[in-house]
């Protein structure tokens, strides 16, 4: 059966099992900052910085065109998943001019204003990394006292993953940390609410995107294989003539 498998099959199979090898699990969350940085041996940390109103902007709240931004070498943007805007909310922003804007005491990061799609941000980091933290919630469901749920999709492809929001609006308190043996560069989130934001990230060290061992195993294996087929292949040529 080995010496009917052609070079080009042989290979894919054997990549689509490594991919499956490194696939399901090699990322382990975490519920809170505490128990993440126990696991990370350096991170740092990236602040989203007080907003700088510009002329059409609210008090404590910077809108941008753009849809993007970027903080200490790292992204954010919103994407055609919605058509919603990106802003820089501060502590002291109002929603309604004189009432409580639920804020906790750090600026945060939102995606809102959304009438199409689901609110998003794209996080793209400087580097490939193995670990990543942030805090995030949404807004209240109506007639409910909880938020939406937001997912996580790293660029790796390991599988998404869903949390839910207590919806504090821009109080962030929910958590969301993750190390992966198989390093990322982009984190996606995504929410069907209209509004997502986030604060407080972590970002682990930067790594080089090498194969894992198993990938390596999977590669020298189809390498030989490869060998022994094309050696096979000479030895029946040579019988023939």
């Amino acid at each position: 059966m080995f010496t009917k498998m052609n070079s080009a099959a042989l290979g894919a199979a054997l990549m689509l099992f490594a991919g499956t090898v490194n696939a399901d699990a090699t990322a382990v969350t975490y519920a809170d900052l505490t128990s993440w940085i126990a696991a990370v041996p350096g991170y740092t940390p990236i602040s989203i910085p007080e907003p700088t109103p510009g002329l059409d902007d609210l008090p404590h709240s910077q809108y941008f065109e753009t849809g993007t931004v970027t903080y200490n070498g790292v992204t954010f943007s919103t994407s055609a998943l919605g058509n919603g805007f990106l802003f820089n909310i501060g502590p002291g922003f109002e929603i309604i001019p004189g009432e409580p804007a639920f804020n906790g005491t750090l600026p945060v990061l939102s995606s809102q204003q959304q009438s199409q799609g689901v609110a998003n941000i794209l996080i793209t980091l400087a580097a490939p990394v193995n670990a990543f933290a942030l805090n995030f919630d949404t807004f209240n469901v109506p007639n409910q006292s909880y938020g939406y749920d937001v997912i996580f999709q790293l660029s790796n492809g390991s599988d998404p993953l869903t949390l839910g929001s207590p919806g504090n609006a821009y109080d962030l308190t929910r958590f969301f940390g993750v190390v992966d043996d198989t390093p990322f560069k982009t984190i996606l989130l995504t929410s069907s609410g209209p509004v997502l934001s986030i604060n407080e990230l972590n970002i682990g060290a930067a790594v080089s995107p090498i194969p894992e061992p198993a990938t390596w195993v999977m590669l020298l294996l189809g390498f030989a294989g490869i060998g022994l087929f094309g050696a096979r292949r000479r030895v029946r040529r040579a019988a023939a003539c």
